[in-house]
């Protein structure tokens, strides 16, 4: 167990988390020495992302005290020595399961570390039971000593112009935040800065200016006063009469939703759609008008936030009713989110009003935009929850694909509740944008379906590669064969209550993997199950609840898109001993194990019979035949792991020996037999004619080691077995003792 404690030592130590604002540990006293029992564990490279399990023992202090407490243990063979490393708590929460989830960033000098977000959940029996995230070892060897210049907001915009080539103009911009940047593996002083723009054309980005010479390092670009609504009217692409909610304002009616907090308007200005009467209408006359597009989105994110809301009690995109603002655009067929806006704290949902494109390029006659199709509009929600919940999205990095692959699971969720406000009047599926007239991507089926073919992606497509995610989640909705392993459907109100949990519940951090969330999805369930946690249906017909049926199903579609970890390789039987079998296999670092089984050929789920740690154990099985797989658990017992091939083992008792005839009188024949293993046991007398090759069966049973049989006519064999209180051989056949009949004898 020492390599255990070595490994929690590297994955938590990196992580310390203190409990003030920012501190650091070289005096603290170390504490009795304690073996985390470690159940899923995701590393990237060397880098460990996400642990879960029983990591602490129990404890009465506050969260902050115990992971401190964790984090000064004395472990053997330190790799990294507590008093350089300097840690910040950003927040701390309570999620839906009652954990509180503290979030820290890594500091050097007061500087925070990119990348280095780190979150703990723990318990309310005090046990830290979650670590999500990394943090950066050794990083003051690793930072470039230098002494950041100052940067004034002018020098910001003159260093944006040059490195768009034209002139901008400002919107928003942030003030720059000083923070350690890895620079081919050397972590410098570099400004980050976020800025909103108008003109030429609204766009938002994110800059790294190195502080050393003001240098651009990268760019990425990212993604109301209290009003009473009125019920209002509109016409949008469909050529529907929409309902839709707004105000009144001075005789004017605007296209705000107070009680869903948002506007609707045009881009430019950001000017909210706005008429003198509560039915708005484009003008026919017009060559080009954004009014039917902001119908139509109007419509549609009402409905889903109502629905976010309705489910999973979630208030706007932050659960605090933050404000969106929800702009129309010209330009091609597309939406985007923006994770926050150029009018102060709120976020924006951009929707471009031009129709798709034919595979020629032609515009589709009776295509729509992006805001006609609710899937998009769940879609793009989707990326504002994400943003929030503090999942970035960096330019060819994972937590992309991630963020693609759960909007788009949102989005088909959303449709699959919202069936009935389609405006196309269609029908639920996984297509996403097809009510526009032309599908964006198949879900279900989408282009990579397992993780081997993400990082050999060139170029990287985000989109693509969030098809890992999309395709899981069909796997869990409706059930199917993936590469090969077969998953049993739970529906769609599991799968959205595993994923929105994953997504929300504090797991998130801003490099999150697909790896790394098919690890939050594996906890949550088990969370789910072992609490006997219920919700409504999405459709609010029944009351659902988990078991460990959901827990198989969630393992089994994450491993099949290799998300997860298989099974332990080279399962086999080394041994078989009347019931005593031994099996051996392939370790896995700091892996538990679960040994389980089921009669051959049964429908019936596998059931565990053994747990170890160790690379080989002996477990008793049943008499009869059987199947044996091996599965990795975590500490609870709960398989973490798809199900390794199975071993086919027959196995009986020791059977009665010595089998013979005692005495013959007449037709009358004695038998007795020899069996000196277990009292209370019961014996069948099996026979045939001694000309058949078929089974013998089984004319008599007995709790005594003799048998009286008369032989009427022919010749007979006779043989011996213990059998079960149901009269089932458990036992091999003696060996075989031939009756003849007198009769026949004469003859």
């Amino acid at each position: 167990m020492k390599g255990l404690a070595k490994v929690l030592c590297i994955i938590l130590l990196v992580g310390i988390i203190a409990s003030g604002t920012i501190v650091s540990y070289g005096d603290v006293e170390e504490s009795k020495e304690f073996t985390p029992e470690i159940a899923l564990m995701n590393k990237t490279n060397d880098d460990v992302t996400f642990i879960s399990g029983r990591l602490t023992e129990r404890s009465e202090e506050l969260p902050e005290e115990i992971v401190r407490s964790v984090y000064a243990k004395s472990f053997e063979e330190r790799e990294v020595k507590v008093d350089e490393l300097e840690f910040e708590i950003t927040e701390q929460i309570t999620n839906s399961m009652g954990r509180t989830v503290v979030k820290t960033v890594q500091v050097q000098g007061g500087v925070p570390v990119y990348g280095s977000e780190k979150n703990f959940h723990v318990n309310n029996e005090g046990v830290v039971e979650v670590v999500s995230g990394k943090s950066i070892g050794n990083i003051g060897e690793l930072s470039k000593k230098s002494t950041p210049l100052r940067i004034s907001e002018e020098e910001i915009i003159n260093l944006i112009e040059r490195d768009l080539g034209y002139r901008i103009e400002i919107f928003n911009m942030s003030s720059p935040k000083l923070i350690l940047y890895p620079v081919d593996d050397i972590y410098q002083y570099v400004y980050k800065v976020t800025t909103s723009i108008l003109e030429p054309e609204p766009n938002s980005f994110t800059y790294y200016i190195c502080g050393e010479n003001l240098d651009v390092i990268n760019v990425e670009r990212v993604g109301a006063d209290s009003q009473n609504s009125v019920c209002g009217t509109g016409v949008g692409e469909f050529g529907l009469i929409e309902d839709l909610k707004m105000v009144e304002e001075n005789e004017i009616f605007y296209l705000i939703n107070p009680d869903e907090n948002f506007e609707t308007g045009e881009a430019v200005n950001f000017q909210v759609f706005n008429n003198t009467e509560n039915h708005f209408e484009a003008d026919p006359d017009l060559p080009i008008s954004r009014l039917t597009h902001g119908v139509d989105a109007h419509y549609n994110l009402t409905k889903i936030i109502e629905f976010f809301n309705d489910h999973f009690n979630r208030n706007s995109y932050d659960d605090e009713g933050g404000l969106i603002r929800c702009r129309i655009m010209f330009g091609p067929h597309n939406a985007r989110a923006e994770p926050y806006g150029n009018w102060g704290d709120h976020s924006e949902v951009w929707f471009f009003n031009r129709k798709p494109l034919d595979e020629e390029g032609n515009e589709i006659t009776e295509g729509k935009s992006t805001a006609a199709a609710l899937d998009i509009v769940a879609h793009e929600f989707t990326h504002l929850i994400l943003y929030h919940e503090g999942l970035d999205y960096n330019d060819g990095q994972e937590n992309m694909a991630l963020h693609e692959g759960l909007a788009d699971t949102f989005g088909v969720i959303s449709e699959y509740a919202l069936e009935d406000y389609l405006l196309s009047e269609g029908e639920f599926d996984w297509y996403i944008g097809e009510d526009t007239g032309k599908v964006m991507r198949n879900a279900a089926y989408p282009e990579i379906t397992q993780y081997s073919d993400v990082p050999n992606m060139d170029p990287f497509i985000p989109h693509n590669a969030g098809g890992v995610i999309t395709k899981a989640a069909y796997l869990i909705a409706e059930g199917g064969t993936h590469n090969e392993k077969e998953i049993e459907a739970i529906g769609y109100s599991k799968l959205a209550g595993i994923f929105y949990k994953a997504m929300t519940d504090g797991y998130v951090v801003p490099q999150s993997s697909l790896k790394d969330f098919a690890g939050y999805a594996v906890t949550v369930v088990n969370l789910l199950k072992n609490e006997q946690y219920s919700h409504s249906s999405i459709k609010g017909e029944d009351s659902i609840y988990y078991c460990y049926d959901d827990v198989n199903t969630v393992i089994d579609a994450f491993t099949s898109v290799e998300l997860l970890l298989g099974a332990p390789g080279n399962f086999e039987m080394t041994d078989v001993e009347e019931l005593a079998v031994d099996f051996t296999w392939d370790a896995i670092s700091e892996a538990n194990y679960g040994i389980y089984r089921k009669e051959t050929d049964s429908e019936e789920q596998p059931e565990k019979i053994a747990q170890t740690t160790e690379t080989e154990i002996t477990v008793e099985t049943l008499p009869g035949i059987h199947d044996f797989y091996i599965a990795l658990v975590d500490e609870d017992g709960n398989r973490i792991s798809g199900f390794s091939n199975a071993v086919t083992v027959e196995a009986y008792l020791n059977e009665p020996e010595n089998l013979r005839i005692s005495k013959e009188i007449g037709l009358i024949t004695k038998v007795k037999w020899d069996y000196n293993e277990a009292s209370c046991v019961r014996y069948g007398i099996y026979a045939k004619p001694s000309w058949s090759e078929d089974e013998p069966e089984k004319i008599a049973e007995t709790s005594i080691k003799m048998f009286f049989t008369i032989s009427l006519w022919g010749s007979y064999d006779y043989y011996v077995a213990v059998v079960d209180e149901n009269g089932e051989r458990i036992s091999d056949y003696s060996n075989k003792v031939t009756v003849k009949s007198s009769i026949f004898c004469l003859n």
